[in-house]
């Protein structure tokens, strides 16, 4: 089989990178071309991300690898999820996309609950009800900006996004657009969302895809003669169920960066009563199923810790954090999930605030720190799994771990004893892998049943036992 070349672009809350994936006989081997940093921007109080700036930086990958002279079959986008852009009627980028960590959109969120419960938008729409989804932005956007009724005649989630100005072509991704509490159970634009809110009918106009190839770049984006008859495909729009795709579908999945995503991949959506109480989340996969899973604020914390002691002089490595957590004998928990966390802030002195408030003994130095963040996203996901069983009346046996998070070998280990689960890893680079096997299929290059054994080929698995390594 003749070899055929695809660039993921893989972009995070913190940072966005390009990868060259190469397939031949069943096999896809990963190159990072370019990676850079993918840094919100605040202005007059509001977060915002530096969309052109992103764009350019992917420009900048694509000219870097046109210098390898290697025709490029096709590309895709894959983000983080709900934060999207408005087009005016040239197609014109109409303001920046807003940061989903943006405080400003809250004081508007409890004016939604007074037109529709949360629980029925969950009935309604699979999603829980949280200040980061793309209802409370834009409730909070046409608050802000009226004039964006008239103005603005697209809305589209940031890989559709950049997918648009690299194609010229708009299309909905399935998989991005389940995680805005906009559609509907049958995958479509939810009627009674958007009458009820009184959002702008013309902006949810568009069929929802879960795979299609858009057409060829413009060369008007990128000049080089490598990308003349490189196609654009929407497909794993978002960088979770991108991942997805190189997980075990009889394993519970767990997703760890920025965010940990814990879940299971199911067939249709559960909106019931109990699902409701446990705040699980419904979201499209890439080949139009479903997984009910689990937001859990993840390294984000560890993330911020870096930040702060970079900020007073001292700039560690992830593997000295690692090391030094080993030797700490700290262990006890917080709630990850708890709002303080999850909003940007100073987290060496909101953790210690924490313990201090609960009458207990805070963290004291780097290692406590890194340990207890660590230790307690092990006590979250065993806390989801324990629901996710009493949810689905089923037992779950393993869970398949994925994403950058898995180089944290001491996460993977506290883990697999916390959650009392066998666990197995990798990829690593699980999202923009998962967007390559998307671009094959999309290109009928192969079969979803063909993706374990490409997996099985390709990726270097490790064991962790829950009695222990």
């Amino acid at each position: 089989m003749n070899k055929t070349n695809h660039i993921a672009f893989d972009l995070g809350a913190s940072s966005g990178r390009m990868i060259l994936g190469e397939f031949q006989n069943s096999v896809i081997h990963l190159k990072e071309i370019y990676r850079f940093a993918n840094t919100p921007v605040e202005m007059n109080g509001i977060l915002y991300w530096d969309f052109p700036k992103l764009y350019q930086e992917m420009k900048n990958g694509m000219k870097m690898l046109a210098n390898e002279n290697i025709y490029i079959n096709s590309l895709s986008v894959d983000t983080w999820g709900v934060d999207y852009g408005y087009l005016d009627q040239n197609g014109d980028l109409l303001i920046l996309p807003r940061n989903y960590r943006n405080e400003e959109k809250e004081k508007y969120e409890k004016e939604i609950y007074q037109y529709i419960s949360k629980e029925e938008l969950f009935k309604e729409t699979g999603v829980f009800p949280t200040t980061i989804n793309s209802i409370v932005q834009i409730y909070a956007d046409l608050k802000r900006y009226p004039w964006l009724r008239e103005a603005a005649t697209t809305i589209l989630f940031m890989p559709d996004l950049f997918n648009y100005f690299l194609s010229k072509e708009k299309a909905t991704n399935y998989s991005i657009a389940s995680t805005s509490g906009l559609l509907d159970k049958n995958h479509d634009w939810s009627k009674k969302i958007i009458n009820t809110l009184n959002f702008p009918k013309h902006w949810f106009e568009q069929e929802i895809e879960n795979i299609k190839v858009l057409g060829k770049i413009k060369s008007s984006e990128i000049k080089e003669e490598v990308y003349e008859n490189t196609k654009v495909i929407t497909s794993a729009g978002h960088d979770t169920a991108a991942s997805l795709l190189a997980t075990n579908d009889d394993s519970v999945f767990l997703s760890c960066g920025t965010w940990s995503i814990m879940g299971i991949k199911i067939n249709e959506p559960i909106t019931n009563k109990k699902a409701f109480e446990l705040e699980l989340t419904n979201e499209g996969t890439v080949d139009g199923k479903t997984k009910l899973l689990k937001n859990i604020n993840g390294l984000w914390i560890l993330q911020e810790l870096q930040r702060y002691w970079s900020d007073n002089g001292v700039m560690y490595s992830y593997e000295e954090l690692v090391n030094k957590a080993k030797q700490s004998s700290y262990n006890k928990t917080f709630d990850v999930d708890h709002k303080k966390f999850i909003n940007k802030c100073n987290m060496y002195t909101t953790i210690k605030s924490d313990f201090i408030e609960r009458g207990e003994s805070p963290p004291r130095d780097v290692g406590d720190f890194v340990r207890v963040v660590i230790n307690s996203l092990a006590e979250k996901y065993t806390e989801v799994i324990n629901d996710l069983e009493e949810l689905t009346k089923e037992k779950l046996k393993n869970i398949h771990m994925v994403g950058g998070g898995i180089q944290n070998e001491l996460l993977c280990e506290f883990t697999a004893k916390k959650t009392q689960r066998n666990i197995k890893t990798g990829p690593i680079e699980a999202s923009a892998f998962g967007n390559i096997l998307s671009q094959l299929v999309a290109l009928n290059l192969i079969e979803y049943k063909e993706i374990p054994k490409i997996i099985s080929n390709s990726v270097d698995i490790k064991q962790f036992s829950k009695m222990g390594r």
